[in-house]
């Protein structure tokens, strides 16, 4: 073998090498630096209100998952067939977010509860979402816990970055207590060290005349697993929401549940019911227990696919946002606010409530 191939041979080696040794670096790195989180944190509350919740008052929450300002219906996601992993420039994230700072205004709620919020992130332009919603807000008092905290996301081209993000809750009534509840569920190693760590953000709130508590859940489940992740924290989250009904207390859990519910008639709704895609899989008819009830409107969609810009009547949609309900609440009404997905990829889901 002459000298030059022997040569050629060498320079191919470190061109393979180099990315090889970098990417397993990478890995060792976010292996280290990875966020765990206890089961249980306390979340401090800000700007805490002074209002005293009621029974037989109407009150009014939105859920709403924002999609960190970035999803809008020119987007889409290479987790769910497209090809990226954030929007081309800053504008489109300070447009996305000021439409659905103003949306949420106008919804005028008494409780909002948002999932995705980025602090501080690559794939945002590092724009502190949380701040910037808490100043749009600032009628409200709020709460915060992380659920996303990954130096670098090497996927797809160009890559996601660094993302710091979490779920919020805003309340104009007085929060007592505020803790960062772990979800179970893991994906294997290497994956879970760039994914999500799911959490419930548990509130809870004095009634006026009595002892028990309003606890008002923002929970975040899994996605893009086979469904024994999301399963995992369903079992979960219905133990600890029953554990609270059985002290007396009243109970609302809601978010994004990444899950469709059993009275939804999916086939109302454009779906590809293709394992490349996203999936939202049915929640157990037997999870609900008697006298609990849905807060759902399952006659128009909360979130849509993102495997190319969104085209309405073509794009799978469907339903997986909204909120379960203890039998000492009764539901008034609860509609979805269609925004036609133009500045996340969720629509908000308002509900009016009293407690009994």
């Amino acid at each position: 073998m002459n000298k030059k191939v022997i040569k050629g041979l060498k320079i191919l080696g470190i061109i393979i090498l180099v990315p090889v040794l970098a990417f397993g670096l990478l890995l060792v790195w976010l292996t280290i630096r990875e966020y765990r989180p206890s089961p249980i944190e306390e979340m401090s509350i800000q700007n805490n209100q002074v209002a005293i919740l009621k029974s037989g008052t109407p009150y009014s929450v939105t859920t709403w998952n924002i999609g960190y300002a970035g999803l809008g219906k020119n987007e889409d996601f290479f987790l769910d067939g497209g090809k990226k992993g954030r929007p081309d420039n800053e504008k489109v994230v300070k447009e996305n977010l000021e439409a659905i700072e103003n949306e949420l205004k106008k919804a005028a709620s008494d409780l909002i509860m948002v999932q995705e919020v980025d602090r501080d992130s690559t794939r945002t332009y590092h724009k502190d979402e949380k701040e910037l919603l808490d100043t749009a807000l600032s009628e409200y008092g709020n709460t915060f816990a992380l659920n996303y905290d990954v130096d670098f996301v090497p996927v797809p081209i160009p890559p996601i970055g660094q993302v710091t993000a979490g779920q919020e809750i805003f309340s104009k009534f007085k929060i007592d207590e505020s803790k960062r509840m772990v979800l179970p569920g893991d994906f294997a190693w290497p994956k879970k060290q760039v994914e999500l760590d799911r959490c419930m953000l548990v509130t809870k709130m004095p009634v006026e005349g009595t002892d028990k508590d309003f606890v008002f859940i923002n929970a975040h489940f899994s996605a893009y697993d086979d469904g024994s992740i999301r399963q995992q924290q369903l079992d979960f989250a219905k133990e600890y929401i029953l554990s609270e009904y059985e002290k007396g207390n009243y109970v609302i859990i809601g978010g994004d549940w990444n899950q469709t519910f059993d009275i939804v008639d999916t086939t109302r709704f454009p779906m590809y019911m293709n394992g490349d895609f996203y999936n939202p899989i049915k929640i157990p008819s037997t999870w609900l227990e008697a006298g609990w009830a849905w807060g759902i409107d399952d006659k128009t969609p909360t979130y849509r696919l993102l495997n190319g810009p969104y085209v309405e009547g073509v794009t799978q949609t469907g339903v997986i946002d909204g909120f379960a309900v203890s039998p000492n609440i009764k539901v008034i009404e609860t509609k979805v606010i269609d925004l036609g997905f133009s500045n996340s990829d969720h629509n908000p889901v308002k509900m009016t409530f009293e407690l009994k």
